[in-house]
């Protein structure tokens, strides 16, 4: 692998984050096409769902300079048609005699149909540069396609002893203004931010962003099993944030409650509460890829007991509350042992301001 093309795959890359929360349930597409000399002449990403892809954006700009030159993508280009025409038969059109991608798409309608009609064409692909950075770019698209539920983020806020609120329910403001800010940004880039009907009633959340320029509010989900929510609360009024749904069991659905602009949609339940792999089904068919949770502690708690939990976003204040009526961060009535505890993988630990964020992969448990 030549060292050049790592170098364009990572501006794909860049260029493909640009539209980071906004493409749902398309991925985050980036392109560029560089001449016979080496010369970028033409770039473009795919900035949401229904529009232009990436490709095309790359090949109008480098209109005939694209002949003979190479093109680079993060993801093999689509060869079916759906709201746009193949990309395939653009690149093939644009005259390019190389193309690298960075991974095969693992869409059914894809999967190595887009290599193999550029190969049947003459031109040359180079498959898997970066491959592991595009797999992670793309990985609420990825996890859609390969089992049918969304990605699921865990994000709690902390004291060092693992509390999220004091015994009477307290929780602002556990971390400090940069640690806050970083979560308004991660609502910014997922679908959708969800909570339990406690958190929900004890906070009256906003669940939008804020003191981001260009920003979009998620969608707000809320999962209470008996509909006890008030109508009056602020996710349920327009002017606060993005459309919320509440997910609630079959038997509280016919409560005469009026809910503003909101959806309630009825599932079934469990002996532990509501089946929460129907509920993010739910969100799947509703074009939610990805899911910030943000507590509380039993739902936390349900998710992970479920495996239904891939990432966990985990800030650490550095305070102690030293209280064992404190609300603790995750909680699970059935007895779980030391060895049967969750571990991550792949971790990051960084600080903001005097907070610690400490990220990772949850392992299933064996």
């Amino acid at each position: 692998m030549d060292d050049i093309d790592i170098v364009h795959m990572q501006s794909c890359l860049e260029l493909a984050g640009n539209a980071a929360g906004r493409t749902s349930p398309n991925p985050m597409v980036g392109s560029l096409i560089v001449d016979a000399t080496g010369k970028v002449v033409g770039s473009g990403f795919h900035e949401k769902a229904g529009t232009a892809h990436a490709e095309v954006h790359a090949i109008k700009e480098a209109g005939d300079a694209a002949r003979g030159g190479t093109l680079y993508v993060n993801l093999e280009p689509c060869c079916h048609h759906g709201r746009t025409p193949p990309c395939s038969e653009a690149v093939i059109a644009s005259g390019v005699k190389r193309v690298v991608i960075g991974m095969g798409d693992p869409n059914p309608k894809v999967a190595g149909g887009g290599i193999k009609q550029l190969n049947d064409a003459g031109i040359e692909t180079r498959v898997g540069v970066l491959e592991e950075e595009c797999q992670w770019l793309n990985r609420f698209f990825v996890k859609r396609i390969k089992t049918g539920l969304p990605w699921v983020c865990l994000k709690l806020a902390t004291t060092l002893d693992g509390r999220i609120a004091d015994r009477h329910g307290n929780s602002r403001w556990i971390t400090g203004a940069e640690a806050r800010a970083y979560v308004h940004q991660l609502r910014n880039e997922y679908d959708a931010v969800m909570v339990g009907a406690q958190t929900a009633i004890k906070d009256d959340p906003q669940l939008n962003v804020r003191d981001i320029r260009g920003s979009r509010d998620p969608v707000r989900v809320i999962v209470d099993s008996n509909l006890k929510l008030d109508p009056a609360m602020k996710v349920f009024q327009k002017t606060t944030g993005g459309k919320t749904i509440v997910f609630c069991s079959e038997k509280s659905a016919g409560d005469n409650k009026v809910f503003l602009d909101t959806e309630i949609v009825a599932v079934k339940s469990t002996a532990a509460g509501l089946d929460l792999q129907l509920v993010l089904r739910g969100l799947l068919e509703r074009g939610v890829q990805s899911v910030l949770c943000e507590g509380g502690s039993r739902l936390a708690g349900s998710l992970l007991e479920l495996g239904l939990v891939d990432e966990v976003q985990w800030l650490i204040a550095p305070k102690i509350i030293s209280d064992a009526n404190s609300i603790p961060a995750v909680a699970n009535v059935a007895e779980v042992l030391l060895t049967q505890a969750f571990n991550l993988r792949q971790m990051k630990v960084s600080t903001l301001g005097c907070d610690i964020l400490v990220q990772g992969l949850v392992e299933p448990r064996t």
